[in-house]
This record gives structure tokens, sequence and C-alpha cells, in this order.
């Protein structure tokens, strides 16, 4: 008996590379270099940005809002936050999760891809006013000869990194 032939494949973005791997959206052959690993598997560069487009739902007025908002409250958490010293660290997470939170609701719970990095951009632009004002008060302290209040300027710096990383782990989960 002879062993039945197979069709030789070539991918469909790569003419002179061979392949057996399928899209198995649109069964288009595709190469190693080409394919994207799904749970259900193997798709190619174009299906895979069909998909994308489908979930991208914000719109030019969320992202308005959504840098708006994250630069206020990100501006208000990070003037009174850092003055709560070691509470920073349990607090920050929380302002982050809630700024992310409001921003959520108020875009209409839409998602897209570059809302996290608008929201946590905003939350650090807010926060640089307060650090510019801890590092004032540290510098009059240091000309009064108060060397401790260097410290002071690590809780803004604190809460803008653990607001921004529970912010955007908020955000990017959706």
């Amino acid at each position: 008996m002879s062993e039945p032939v197979e069709d030789i494949l070539y991918c469909y973005r790569h003419p002179k590379v061979e392949t057996q791997i399928r899209c198995y959206q649109c069964g288009n052959p595709i190469c190693t270099r080409c394919m994207k690993r799904t749970p259900v598997g193997y798709i190619c560069p174009d299906c895979a940005q069909g998909r994308k487009q489908r979930f991208e739902q914000a719109r030019t007025a969320d992202y308005v809002v959504a840098g708006i908002v994250s630069l206020v409250l990100g501006g208000i958490a990070g003037y009174i936050l850092p003055l709560t010293g070691w509470f920073t660290i349990f607090l920050s997470p929380l302002a982050g999760g809630l700024i992310a939170e409001v921003v959520w609701r108020l875009v209409g719970r839409r998602y897209g891809s570059a809302l996290w990095w608008l929201v946590a951009g905003g939350i650090i632009v807010g926060t640089l006013p307060a650090l510019a004002l801890y590092a004032l008060g540290a510098a009059v302290s240091l000309q009064q000869g108060v060397g401790w209040s260097l410290v002071g300027l690590l809780w803004p710096v604190v809460h803008g990194v653990m607001a921004v990383g529970a912010a955007s782990a908020r955000l990017r989960l959706r």
C-alpha cells in the first residue's frame, strides 16, 4: 500500500516557507514566524488583528475622561497618602484600584488597550506636584539642619509606584 501524499503548504505571508500549520479561524497556512498561539490553536496575524479590534470599544471621549479623572484623583491621593507614612504601603494600592474602578465606570466599562497607560500616566503626573512640595519641604528642613526629612521624599515615590501598579493591573485584567 502506498501512503497518501500530502500537499505541501506554503505560508500565505512567506510563500517560500513550508508549513503544516493552518489558522484555526480562516484556514490559511501559516509558518512558525506568523502564528499566534491561542488557547484553542494557532491563528494568523490577520485574524488576530481582527479579534483585537472587536474588543477595542473605547471612544475618544473615554480617553479624555480617563486622563482627567486619573490626573485629579491621582493628585489628591498623591498629596494625602504620603502624609500617612508607613500606611502609604497599604493605602496606595487601594487608592490605585479605586482610581481604576472610578475610571472604568465613568467610561461605561468600555475596554481600550491604551486605557491603562493613560490612567497610569495620569496618576504619575498627578503625583508630581505633591512630590515637588515634599521636596521643597525637605530642602527647607535641610537648611534648618534636620536631615531626616529626606526620608519623607520616599513616601510620594512609594505611593506613585504602588498606585500605578494597582491601577494598571486592575485595568489590564478587564
